[in-house]
């Protein structure tokens, strides 16, 4: 049993400005020294191993009464103290509400699991992020230094009131940490004037994104494909070109400075998942969504550039010929119906038989949507084969409600395998309802 179970603090300390709640956690425990970096975490999150979770531990409504709300509800520190803030909005409705749902609860799956991003392999968690000059200000002001939100952001690199790269603290030790006091620490790489003010761009856009509603992805997509094509990029007559996206993002600023970085985040130097983010093929990853959008509408004003990815219809674009659009018109789509017989046929051929049309009569329709015969067998192809995985899955859980991970990996090897290969954000989707089920390991008792 938990010996600081039901006990609230005799005092709490406010925020220190814009610091996170990890942040705060550590210098409770820096000040106050409760002795031990495990007790610190039972008695702020009834969790002895809370000190790992650098994000959001996941027994916040425990905190929130230990602290008597004087910090804010469980929610508004959620949002608005940890870098989940930034995630939120990007979520779609029925998994917003499985991450309200959890608010209230101690028990279950992680923050970002319920947010979908781990599969992304864009988050390093053993790492955090500081600027030297702010840890000197926090010690003249407060004497201690503090983990700053901007900071910890996906997509801060910079420090928005210093123009400096952020330095990175990695630490796999089970203890609450607070930024190094040493200035001694050097930058991994020199950084442009050009790679500057579009990092500062990026920083600027993730800050301003946390604590708002719910994004419109669908609206953001459609006006970078507008964007692009206005610019040259791509075509308006043809579908996307992989190799021209990763070739126009390659020759920009930030993929300079992604090349030359030391992170997760070096993989999206060479522009290459442009093409399926705009296809919607693989999971969205809220930084994939500002680094694009940023980089695409570099020459626009930064706070309207912003306040237009906050609400993309808010502007009304105007095409080459003239017409007012709202970021251009939604194309138009095949009856679903038809779009099964296409997405289930062997071969064109089959589908078109079916239909009692020709194969070149198929072929120049699907051409006017703006895509080709093969790209929209594989996208329709690609949601039924996820839709079949995940199912499977699914299934095999309901069915054995006591399984293991490992038991999955073995009795669903087609669908875990195919997830991998294809859709690795599916399987945390897939088995939620697992997680669900498990209660985390209860703390051994300790006698005295």
């Amino acid at each position: 049993m938990n010996k600081h179970a039901g006990k609230e603090l005799p005092y709490v300390p406010d925020w220190r400005a814009d610091e996170t709640l990890y942040s705060w956690a550590a210098g409770y425990h820096a000040i106050h020294g409760n002795g031990s970096a495990r007790d610190t975490g039972a008695l702020l999150f009834d969790s002895e191993h809370a000190c790992r979770d650098r994000d959001a531990t996941r027994n916040l409504i425990h905190f929130a009464k230990t602290t008597q709300f004087a910090l804010g509800s469980v929610q508004w520190i959620l949002f608005n103290r940890t870098a989940i803030g930034s995630f939120t909005p990007f979520l779609a409705e029925s998994r917003k509400q499985k991450l309200y749902e959890q608010l209230e609860c101690c028990t279950g799956p992680g923050w970002r699991q319920l947010c979908g991003m781990p599969a992304s392999g864009l988050h390093d968690s053993s790492s955090m992020h500081y600027c030297d000059v702010c840890v000197a200000e926090d010690l003249a002001n407060w004497g201690l230094p503090r983990w700053r939100l901007p900071h910890q952001l996906p997509g801060s690199w910079v420090c928005l009131e210093h123009g400096l790269t952020l330095l990175t603290f990695r630490s796999h030790v089970s203890h609450w940490v607070l930024p190094p006091i040493d200035r001694s620490a050097t930058r991994s790489s020199v950084i442009t004037c050009d790679e500057r003010v579009a990092l500062e761009r990026i920083a600027s856009l993730a800050l301003q994104l946390v604590g708002t509603e719910s994004l419109d992805v669908d609206a953001i997509r459609q006006a970078l494909l507008v964007g692009l094509r206005d610019r040259g990029i791509t075509s308006w007559r043809y579908p996307l070109n992989n190799a021209q996206l990763s070739s126009w993002f390659s020759g920009s600023a930030v993929s300079g400075w992604l090349r030359r970085s030391d992170g997760p985040w070096q993989r999206l130097a060479d522009g290459g998942w442009i093409h399926d983010l705009l296809r919607n093929r693989v999971g969205d990853h809220p930084l994939k969504w500002m680094v694009l959008w940023c980089t695409l509408f570099a020459d626009e004003e930064g706070t309207a550039c912003h306040q237009r990815f906050i609400n993309p219809v808010a502007a009304p674009h105007w095409d080459a010929s003239g017409q007012a659009t709202i970021w251009g018109a939604t194309p138009p789509s095949i009856p679903a119906d038809i779009h099964d017989v296409i997405a289930n046929a062997s071969t064109l051929k089959e589908a078109a038989q079916a239909l009692g049309v020709s194969v070149s009569t198929l072929r120049q329709r699907l051409t006017e949507l703006g895509t080709n015969p093969r790209s929209f067998r594989q996208d329709a192809g690609f949601e039924q084969r996820k839709r079949k995985a995940i199912s499977a899955i699914r299934s095999f859980i309901e069915a054995h409600p006591s399984c293991s991970r490992a038991e999955i990996h073995r009795k669903c090897k087609a669908a875990v395998e195919w997830m991998r290969l294809n859709a690795p954000e599916a399987y945390t989707e897939a088995v939620e309802s697992l997680d669900d089920l498990r209660s985390r390991q209860m703390p051994l008792p300790t006698y005295h």
